[in-house]
């Protein structure tokens, strides 16, 4: 396993070559396991062949495009075939554009300014996300604690916080300022901690009652759970 210490929790020192698989090589030659799995994609692993084979026939057809296609459009039915609760769907380049238009969505949808985030809560890369996830000083609920420079006032000001599994706290916090509320952003799993019973439950409660979008920011365990479904499916 590679050492923590870069970004992504691996030495920046290692300059990786190639991946095969489940193992990856650096430019010196070593090997190493990649539990990585490039922060979550890679699925079935390096240059699977039947995933090379699709690549390679869909390049001869054009790399990318910027309006809808029928191969997107297939994939995007699969996808909603395979989640229960997914009706619709939008395809972004990373997590941290997914949670940004969430975010965004949630305030055009209730006129509302207010995100409500919990502490430790890993959102991407916004200036809304990057609240109190790693907080370097203390500070009172639900005071945001911003994570990097950069990230002005204004920003701050649109963010609360509360702390993960505290039930009583969150619908406290959520009934106390439902008028401004646009949406209550959550990891169901955060990172490795679960949820207490009922959790969640109680966040779905409170957020129906005060027409308050509810935000799943689920990336840790993907589709773990169906994930030999989900490989078959695609071939």
């Amino acid at each position: 396993m590679l050492p923590a210490g870069g970004f992504g929790n691996y030495d920046p020192k290692v300059i990786l070559k190639k991946g095969r698989g489940s193992r990856v090589w650096d430019e010196d030659g070593n090997e190493f396991i990649d539990f990585l799995i490039g922060s979550g994609p890679m699925l079935v692993g390096h240059n699977h062949p039947e995933v090379m084979e699709a690549v390679q026939a869909q390049l001869a057809d054009g790399a990318t495009f910027f309006t809808s296609n029928a191969v997107g459009i297939e994939l995007a039915e699969v996808i909603c075939d395979a989640v229960p609760c997914a009706d619709q769907l939008r395809y972004v380049s990373t997590g941290s554009e997914a949670d940004m238009y969430a975010m965004r969505l949630a305030r055009a949808h209730t006129g509302r300014d207010l995100i409500l985030k919990f502490e430790g809560g890993y959102h991407g890369m916004s200036g809304e996300a990057l609240m109190s996830m790693a907080p370097q000083s203390l500070a009172n609920f639900p005071m945001p604690v911003p994570d990097s420079a950069g990230i002005p006032q204004s920003t701050r000001d649109g963010v609360i916080v509360a702390p993960f599994n505290d039930i009583t706290f969150a619908r406290q916090i959520i009934a106390e300022y439902a008028d401004k509320l646009a949406g209550v952003i959550v990891e169901p799993l955060q990172r490795l901690i679960p949820p207490v019973p009922e959790f969640l439950n109680a966040l779905r409660e409170e957020t129906t009652r005060h027409g308050i979008v509810l935000i799943f920011d689920e990336v840790v365990t993907g589709c773990e759970r169906s994930q030999s479904s989900c490989v078959r499916r695609f071939r």
